[in-house]
């Protein structure tokens, strides 16, 4: 009997062997791909407030993640054996003794790499493809968010060109190019807007539905961006002025830009403004200028001495907490906005019109 106990023990310890090799993988894998997630996200608001403050930027990659798992197990058998006798016949003593163990030993090698070279500054420098921005808001994203990160200047419209370096010493120029976009993104909202190929198939039109016609926000629109009134269609192409009124013309940012304009959203300390650490931006009267005029609803990142509690994304630098609160759906729309931009962008098109197919 004893010797079958110990059969079925040692049988369920090497079935356990098998077991649990296949379970750990939802676990495991599963938390691997949150903390390399959360990292990138830190990583990347930590370079946000480093550019509020002026300091180095600095991206790593994480390359490669290999965990091995180590099953172990152990089992043993003790037995004593004697002879007795306690006034009648001598017979036979026999104790038996089972032990037996299991465990994982999980051993992870993590492949960090430094994200740096003329490659990843000519990325950095490089004005974003207009084409990838189009095809972000053909697939769903909010055409004012893309605009206004991705952006600089649509028909002489500025969208605070000095904010793309470090932080300006005097108001930028924006409040045109908000109205404009927050119009596109009306529009959209009603679906009488929309992006198609052009006839040809050698351009990109803003179209807007006959419904629009009669919208207020379609004439102010158009008053702004200098658009002709009696067309529905208007070709986009890169740079900086329409050569006719039936032209948008987009200047976009840098990823290096789009960050330094994003930055501005970030709530700096009080005491770090009055210590000098990061520069007060004033109006023409010399009273300070709010980057939330500019930035609103888009991009705002707030700052505590104390670690948050509920937060989306947080770091601490400079003696001070960084954060996204977790229900601010805005701003974390527009943190993933820039994380796509930063892992699809690519060269610029090559020619000053885009020549990509969209859907009719």
């Amino acid at each position: 009997m004893k010797k079958t106990i110990l059969l079925l023990a040692v049988a369920a310890l090497l079935g356990g062997c098998a077991a649990m090799g296949p379970k750990t993988i939802p676990a495991q894998r599963a938390a691997y791909n949150v903390a390399v997630q959360q990292s990138a996200g830190e990583e990347l608001l930590l370079n946000l407030v480093r550019v509020l403050y002026r300091d180095p930027l600095y991206f790593t990659t994480v390359e490669r993640v290999a965990a091995s798992m180590t099953y172990q197990q152990d089992y043993g058998v003790g037995a004593e054996f004697g002879r007795e006798s306690a006034g009648g016949p001598r017979t036979l003593a026999r104790a038996l003794s089972l032990n037996a163990g299991a465990g994982i030993t999980e051993n992870p090698t993590i492949f960090y790499a430094p994200v740096e070279g003329e490659m990843f500054v000519r990325q950095m420098m490089t004005p974003m493809n207009p084409e990838l921005l189009l095809l972000m808001v053909k697939s769903g994203w909010s055409v004012d968010r893309v605009l206004r990160v991705g952006v600089q200047e649509i028909n002489g419209l500025k969208n605070a060109p000095t904010a793309a370096g470090p932080t300006p010493s005097r108001e930028p120029e924006f409040r045109d190019f908000l109205e404009a976009v927050k119009l596109l993104r009306a529009l959209q909202r009603e679906q009488l807007l929309d992006l198609a190929a052009s006839a040809d198939g050698k351009n990109v039109e803003l179209c807007l539905a006959p419904a629009a016609a009669e919208r207020a926000e379609t004439a102010r629109l158009r008053t702004l961006l200098k658009l002709a009134a009696s067309r529905e269609c208007y070709r986009i192409v890169t740079g900086s002025r329409a050569a006719s009124p039936d032209t948008l013309a987009l200047t976009t940012r840098p990823l290096l830009s789009a960050l330094s304009y994003l930055a501005q959203g970030i709530q700096a300390p009080a005491a770090h403004i009055e210590a000098g650490q990061v520069r007060r931006t004033v109006r023409a009267d010399q009273q300070p200028f709010e980057w939330q005029e500019l930035l609103g609803e888009l991009f705002q990142v707030r700052s505590a001495e104390d670690a948050p509690a509920a937060a989306s994304v947080a770091v601490r630098y400079n003696g001070h907490w960084f954060f996204i609160p977790a229900n601010d759906l805005e701003t974390k729309s527009t943190f993933v906005l820039l994380t796509q931009l930063m892992a699809l962008h690519s060269a610029p098109a090559s020619g000053p019109a885009m020549s990509f197919s969209f859907g009719n």
